[in-house]
């Protein structure tokens, strides 16, 4: 074939869809309503060049070819991948509608697939609609107030997220980033493309707890990665660290000290200034230097997270997953002193921590008490540990994510089999399950007031 522009070249030039990025998007929602397989199959950038120049030795794959015609009714894939020739192919007019035909397969199509799954088609295209008309006038040109939503919408979500079952927030997650992305694919003016970047940021580090609260920390981990190259592109540092030390968790709960240390040490040796971020950065190394056992080393740091947040302004102290406050630092302190077999400082901790903290929170809260209750079992105390850790179990607001779960059971593998304390907290252990890794949390449309 020529090197002309190709028929595909100018219909996608017409939708303002030229960019791999925003190709790509429209090909996996028409990919969705072939063969939901099909979703992620899209070309290479290479490829898709290819594509637009006609530059192609062999036909593209079948699979590529069943796209692209539903993507373009009334036009072949040898169509589209001709040089663009106004007087034979007609690319000068609309993309025609698709004839009676094709609509009656579309109709078999989707019968096949089964009530479930149109139901989840009409339920996806209600609840979104409103927000593809926005994101379609918006394309180039976002106005001021639909900017200051997305950034609200990220705020409250990294707010509401450690107060409410986290899966429950995945819907509306999705949905704001699905906006996010789609605006971004359009390049904006510099200084809205940062802003945008910045609300995908934060709305990485969403998933990220979300995936990593349901016990999905590969997921967790793309995410925090997705995080970070979205603060880097927006240039925020703040949001760099923060997404770095988010993505402390998944070596915390995984046992994995040196892990930590490797990951968050490097840039503890190059941090200036006062933020909560590099606070928080902190707090893990001296969670890392607690679990090897070495007081000395978690002394240091859990005084340098102290010192850096009391020099952190009051409006940098937000609640939510954006910020690191007091009280979290606290309820780390606390599950070092446990670690180090220290009651009286995990017990003096964990009394500031469960001061501060929100008590409707859904897993803090129960941590602290974790926290207090393994250093009363080492000390001997046990009927007092099981007391404090059957509440953290029982309270109404705790949620049975995978952190609550790792420590409950860390705590009763340090109980022995008798007293009836045991009994009533191995009643209450009973209860409790870690959720499935081998699942994704369950896509329904949020509740009212969520």
């Amino acid at each position: 074939m020529s090197g002309r522009q190709t028929l595909l070249k100018v219909l996608l030039m017409k939708r303002h869809q030229e960019t791999h990025r925003a190709f790509c998007l429209e090909y996996d929602k028409v990919a969705r309503s072939i063969d939901r397989s099909l979703i992620g199959s899209s070309p290479s950038r290479e490829a898709f060049g290819r594509w637009l120049k006609g530059h192609l030795k062999t036909k593209p794959l079948a699979d590529h070819c069943r796209v692209l015609e539903r993507m373009f009714p009334g036009h072949t894939v040898a169509e589209l991948l001709a040089p663009y020739d106004p007087g034979n192919n007609g690319a000068g007019v609309p993309p025609t509608r698709p004839d009676s035909r094709e609509a009656a397969t579309n109709r078999r199509e989707v019968f096949h697939l089964g009530a479930a799954t149109l139901a989840l088609g009409l339920t996806e295209s209600i609840w979104r609609g409103p927000d593809l008309l926005e994101q379609a006038l918006d394309a180039n040109n976002i106005g001021e107030a639909r900017l200051l939503h997305l950034e609200t919408e990220a705020d409250r979500l990294g707010q509401r997220v450690v107060k409410v079952p986290p899966a429950t927030l995945l819907p509306d997650a999705l949905l704001q980033l699905g906006s996010t992305r789609e605006l971004l694919a359009h390049r904006q003016p510099i200084e809205v493309q940062r802003r945008l970047a910045r609300v995908g940021s934060k709305l990485s580090l969403v998933m990220g707890e979300i995936m990593f609260c349901s016990n999905h920390f590969p997921l967790a981990r793309r995410w925090y990665a997705s995080a970070v190259r979205a603060a880097e592109e927006a240039g925020d540092g703040y949001l760099v660290d923060m997404a770095l030390a988010s993505s402390a968790y998944l070596p915390t709960y995984s046992a994995d000290p040196h892990g930590v240390l490797a990951l968050v040490t490097p840039r503890l040796e190059q941090a200036v200034g006062a933020t909560p971020a590099i606070a928080w950065l902190w707090g893990f190394s001296a969670l890392a230097h607690a679990a090897l056992g070495d007081r000395g080393a978690f002394e240091r740091a859990n005084n340098k997270s102290r010192l850096i947040l009391d020099r952190c302004s009051d409006e940098m102290l937000q609640p939510g997953i954006f910020s690191f406050r007091p009280e979290k630092q606290a309820f780390y302190e606390a599950r070092g002193w446990a670690d180090l077999g220290n009651v009286e400082g995990a017990g003096e901790a964990a009394t500031r921590a469960l001061a501060g903290f929100d008590p409707t929170l859904t897993t803090n809260p129960a941590l602290v008490r974790f926290s207090h209750a393994t250093a009363l079992a080492k000390a001997g105390h046990a009927e007092e540990a099981c007391q404090i850790a059957t509440v953290a179990i029982r309270d109404p607001h705790t949620y049975q994510s995978i952190t609550v779960v790792l420590r409950a059971h860390e705590f009763d593998a340090l109980l022995g089999t008798s007293g009836s304390a045991t009994v009533d907290w191995r009643e209450a252990l009973a209860g409790i399950r870690a959720p499935d890794p081998s699942t994704v949390p369950g896509l329904t449309a949020p509740a009212p007031g969520i």
